[in-house]
C-alpha cells in the first residue's frame, strides 16, 4: 500500500455505474459503514465517474480511529489524508470493454479514456445527509451541465438575494456590514454578518473580513428554495431548474445581477457560459470582457516587439 502526501491516487482511472456496488459492497464490510447509500454529486447517475466520493458519518473524535482502519484496509493501495481520505482501490466486476452510449443521440461512442481497473474512493467526514443535499448533481439525461454550476448558481443567489449592505464603506470600498446567505458545505444555508478586519495597529483594515453567524443552519431543501425565495426544492434540482425559477421569481434586476456574476465565474468561464443566458448578459459585462480580451492580445503582441 502506497502513502502520499500529496496530489491525487495513481494508476485510478473512470467506473461504470454497474460496477460501483460490487466494488463498494466489500469495502463496507471491511470497515463496518453503509457507503453504496452514501455516495455523492453523479456516482451511479451518470454512465462512468471520475471516482467515487462517499459521506461517511464521524464524530470529531472518531476520524483519526476511522483513517487509520481505512489505512490499514488490505482493500486499500493507496491512501493519503487531507481534509478527506483518498484512496485507491480495485474495481469489482472491471469490464474493460464496457462503452458509453450518449444518452441523447444514442451514439456509441467507445470505451472512454483513462480506465484501468482502479478507482480513486475518496471518504469525506460530515453529516450524510446534508453532504448529499450540497452535492447533489442530476444525471446525463436531466441537465447538460454538472453539479458544480447548480452549486456555483445557488452561491451565487445567496451572495445577492436578501442582500443588506451599510452605508458606510472602507477606504477601498467594502461595505462596513454586509448581511447575507451563505451557502455552506459542511453546515448548509446559514446567514452571516461580514464585517472587514481591523489592521493589528489600528489604522484602518486589512483586506480580509470577518464573517459571524447569525442564524441557524438551514439544511431542509424546501426550506433553503423558500428562503431564497423559490418555490420548492425541486427548482434547486439543477442549474437549468435554477435558473428557469429564478427568471420566474426574481425581479429582473436582481436575475440580471445573478447571471451577470454567475457568467464572470473562472469554472464557468472554463467550461462555457451556458446558451440560455449567453444573450442575457448585460452590455456592460460583455463591453468589458471585449476590451480584456484586446488588452490581452495588445500585451502580447507588445512582449514580442
Amino acid at each position: 500500500m502506497i502513502l502520499s502526501e500529496g496530489g491525487s491516487a495513481p494508476g485510478v482511472g473512470p467506473i461504470h455505474k454497474d460496477e460501483i456496488q460490487a466494488t463498494l459492497a466489500p469495502l463496507e464490510r471491511e470497515l463496518g459503514i453503509s457507503l453504496i447509500d452514501n455516495v455523492l454529486g453523479s456516482v451511479g447517475k451518470k454512465q462512468f465517474s471520475g471516482d467515487i466520493d462517499v459521506a461517511v458519518q464521524l464524530d470529531k473524535d472518531d476520524i483519526e480511529e476511522f483513517g487509520k482502519k481505512v489505512q490499514d484496509s488490505p482493500l486499500t493501495l493507496f491512501f493519503r489524508k487531507t481534509s478527506v481520505f483518498i484512496t485507491k482501490v480495485k474495481i469489482q466486476d472491471y469490464d474493460p470493454k464496457r462503452e458509453f452510449i450518449d444518452p441523447n443521440t444514442g451514439e456509441n461512442k467507445g470505451v472512454p479514456e483513462g480506465r484501468t481497473g482502479y478507482v480513486q474512493v475518496d471518504y469525506m467526514p460530515g453529516d450524510p445527509g446534508w453532504m448529499k443535499t450540497y452535492y447533489h448533481s442530476p444525471s446525463e439525461t436531466e441537465s447538460k451541465y454538472k453539479g458544480v454550476f447548480r452549486n456555483i448558481m445557488i452561491a451565487t443567489i445567496c451572495a445577492l438575494y436578501d442582500r443588506e449592505s451599510s452605508e458606510e464603506r472602507t477606504a477601498d470600498d467594502r461595505a462596513m456590514e454586509v448581511k447575507r446567505w451563505i451557502w455552506s458545505p459542511t453546515v448548509g444555508l446559514v446567514r452571516i454578518k461580514r464585517t472587514p478586519k481591523p489592521r493589528a495597529d489600528g489604522n484602518g483594515y486589512t483586506k480580509a473580513n470577518i464573517d459571524t453567524q447569525i442564524s441557524k443552519p438551514i439544511t431542509n431543501p424546501d426550506k433553503i428554495a423558500k428562503t431564497l425565495g423559490l418555490d420548492s426544492a425541486k427548482d434547486l434540482h439543477s442549474y437549468e431548474t435554477i435558473s428557469k425559477a429564478i427568471k420566474k421569481n426574481y425581479k429582473p434586476d436582481l436575475y440580471q445581477k445573478i447571471i451577470d456574476s454567475f457568467a464572470k465565474n473562472g469554472v464557468v468561464k472554463d467550461v462555457g457560459i451556458p446558451d440560455n443566458i449567453k444573450n442575457a448578459i448585460s452590455k456592460d459585462d460583455k463591453e468589458l470582457d471585449r476590451i480584456k480580451t484586446l488588452a490581452g492580445v495588445w500585451d502580447l503582441v507588445n512582449s514580442k516587439l
